[in-house]
């Protein structure tokens, strides 16, 4: 019989994808090696995620990105690191199921790694939460009702209960809480994903989450950035350097004076 109270011990990162919001970059780098300030998002990640209690780390790349192997090898001794390689791109469901080994039947930490929080570590907030509750539980933050169709928007409930996420509603969303991409999820999702994608281009998980008979959502309140896109990037960038350097901010009004 599976252990329902187990904790979190493991985290899969999901960066097979193509990055083609950033393009020409993403030609040649990974998106998820993009720098902030001088450091790739996904250690910024990494170190968030080990920073959360996070021992063992499975990344999911495409054949162009063993350049992520290199860069990480032998950076964190106390941390086990695998990888695998997703050579279909079949949607975020069967990139998921390329770590079910690694997964082993344990809840696990999962990552689109195109969001960034500062001022707050998001892996922990989730992790916590399902650690008390052992539910799965995804990452929401609020935004504008007015751009709501371009996420996946959370469906309430009851308290923190809620009953799935809907993707890019047209009108009429359900809430002003946006679905990042990041949650905690029970082992028994897995057995969920299907095997073929029945005439639908990709799998993806926030629909198979919403198979799920118990969902949660946890409100972030950090500095969001949404690096998958060249503004996000360098909104990040502005934010990173303003705390970093705190002479770049003289710099920075005497350009927005210059513009006006």
């Amino acid at each position: 019989m599976k252990d329902k109270k187990q904790t979190v011990r493991k985290a899969v990162i999901l960066c097979a994808g193509k990055g083609t919001r950033m393009m020409p970059y993403t030609k040649s780098q990974p998106k998820e090696m993009l720098p902030v300030q001088t450091t790739p998002l996904l250690q910024i990640i990494i170190d968030q995620v080990i920073e959360a209690g996070i021992k063992e780390i499975f990344i999911v790349i495409s054949d162009n990105k063993e350049c992520i192997i290199n860069h990480f090898n032998g950076m964190y001794p106390d941390i086990k690191i695998s990888y695998g390689k997703q050579l279909k791109m079949e949607g975020t469901g069967p990139a998921t199921m390329i770590a079910k080994d690694f997964i082993n039947h344990e809840p696990f930490l999962l990552i689109f790694p195109d969001e960034l929080m500062l001022e707050q570590n998001p892996y922990k907030v989730l992790i916590d939460d399902f650690n008390q509750h052992h539910v799965s539980v995804l990452s929401s933050y609020q935004i504008p009702l007015e751009v709501a169709y371009r996420y996946g928007i959370i469906i309430p409930k009851k308290g923190n209960d809620i009953k799935g996420i809907i993707e890019k509603p047209k009108d009429n969303p359900p809430s002003n809480l946006a679905s990042l991409g990041t949650y905690v999820l029970v082992p028994e999702i897995l057995d969920l994903i299907p095997e073929h994608n029945d005439g639908e281009s990709e799998i993806s998980i926030p629909n198979v989450i919403n198979k799920l008979s118990q969902l949660r959502h946890i409100e972030l309140t950090g500095k969001r950035f949404d690096l998958g896109n060249p503004l996000g990037l360098a909104q990040a960038m502005t934010y990173a350097t303003l705390k970093a350097k705190p002479e770049f901010k003289t710099w920075l009004e005497d350009l927005l004076k210059e513009q006006k």
